[in-house]
Order: structure tokens, then C-alpha cells, then sequence
């Protein structure tokens, strides 16, 4: 007698627990909490959240709607944004600045991070947005290898940088001895040049990103 008592129990528990945890995995795919039976989703959370469908035993999964993000101060999106949807830092680096100077004034911006360039595409549109002259400037950017284990990422973002296969251009020069981040050089608008070198040195212009929230 036990023993069918103790089956009886399990088999409930085991439907009930893959009942409740697979409709509360519905709520969480959509960015919502369960609600109370029989309870508006504004009266549990408040005006904000939206009735999306039952979960959780025929609770409502109260959904909570995605507010557009608009660029920090001191940054602006592309003109055109099927470039990029992100936003850039129009507060560029006036003068000869090292790579650890910029990267500080990146990180003053919650969320902000050193410029990751993906594409030609992208880089040109940069630089025509923040009046950076096309034809001859050297950029930092956020790739960099300051922990000295050969293995160069962008800094916070951290998406991997090789230097044998750049997203775009190519490698012309790594410094022998302190290797140590990426500075990018556009030459006339349509040629693109990585050079690996110390973080003391200098570059003209540095650029921060940011990476908006996008709502589905």
C-alpha cells in the first residue's frame, strides 16, 4: 500500500512541475511574469504590462512592453541605419590620445564601449557622421590584447579580432615588442589598414559605441 502511495504522489508531482515549468518557460520567452488567477496584469505589476495569453495553470503571463532606448548623451545613431543601428560617440578624441585615456572616457558612458568596426560599410559611415576626415585618420579602436596571451578581443564588447583575417582591410604592421591594441587608418576612403601597437602611443581620434536595446 506504500508503494502505490508513493507512485501515486510522484506521478502528480512530475505532471504538475512539467506542466507549470513548461508554460512558465511561454512567459519567459516573451519577457513576461505569470500573474494572479484572476488578477489584471495592471493590478499585479502595475499599468506597464500587458495581458499576453494564460501560463502556469492558467495564470496570465503579464508581458512587459519594450521601451525604445535613444542614444546617450554625446552620442548620435547613423543617418543611415541599416548600417548600424547603434549609436556613436560625438564626443571624439580632439588631439593625440592613448589607447588607456580613450577607453577611460568610453567607460565613464554605463554600457559604452570602445569602437568595434564590423564592416567597411560601417567604418566609412562612422567616420562621415562624426566629421572624421576620410581621407587620412588613424582611430582607435576597442581590439586589444593588453593581457599579453596573443589572443586579441574588443574591449567589453568582446568579440574575438584576428589579425591574420580582420573584418575588413588588413594587418600592415605589428609592433615586435609591446604589441598591444588595434588603431584602424583610412586611406582615401577606400583603403583600410590595422596596426597592432603599443597602448602609450597615440591615435587622432578615438570613438566610443553603444548598443541599443532593439525591440522585437
Amino acid at each position: 500500500m506504500m508503494k502505490w502511495c508513493c507512485l501515486i504522489v510522484f506521478i502528480f508531482c512530475t505532471i504538475g512541475v512539467s506542466k507549470g515549468g513548461t508554460l512558465s518557460r511561454k512567459c519567459l520567452d516573451s519577457n513576461g511574469k505569470c500573474g494572479e488567477k484572476n488578477v489584471s496584469c495592471n493590478e499585479t505589476f502595475g499599468p506597464e504590462w500587458t495581458y499576453n495569453g494564460k501560463c502556469c495553470s492558467g495564470r496570465p503571463c503579464c508581458k512587459s512592453p519594450c521601451v525604445p532606448e535613444t542614444c546617450p548623451n554625446g552620442f548620435k545613431i547613423l543617418s543611415n541605419q541599416t548600417i548600424s543601428a547603434n549609436c556613436y560617440s560625438t564626443l571624439i578624441g580632439l588631439g593625440s590620445t592613448t589607447w588607456h585615456e580613450a577607453i577611460a572616457i568610453c567607460d565613464q558612458t554605463d554600457g559604452a564601449y570602445m569602437w568595434r568596426p564590423n564592416t567597411e560599410q560601417e567604418a566609412k559611415a562612422v567616420l562621415i557622421e562624426l566629421n572624421i576626415p576620410v581621407n587620412a585618420a588613424n582611430v582607435w579602436t576597442g581590439a586589444n590584447d593588453i593581457d599579453k596571451d596573443g589572443n586579441y578581443t574588443f574591449a567589453v564588447e568582446n568579440g574575438p579580432f584576428s589579425l591574420n583575417h580582420p573584418p575588413f582591410g588588413q594587418v600592415n604592421y605589428v609592433d615586435p615588442n609591446s604589441p598591444c591594441a588595434a588603431r584602424l587608418y583610412a586611406v582615401a576612403g577606400v583603403s583600410w589598414y590595422w596596426e597592432i601597437v603599443p597602448c602609450s602611443l597615440t591615435a587622432e581620434h578615438y570613438i566610443c559605441e553603444y548598443k541599443l536595446r532593439v525591440c522585437p
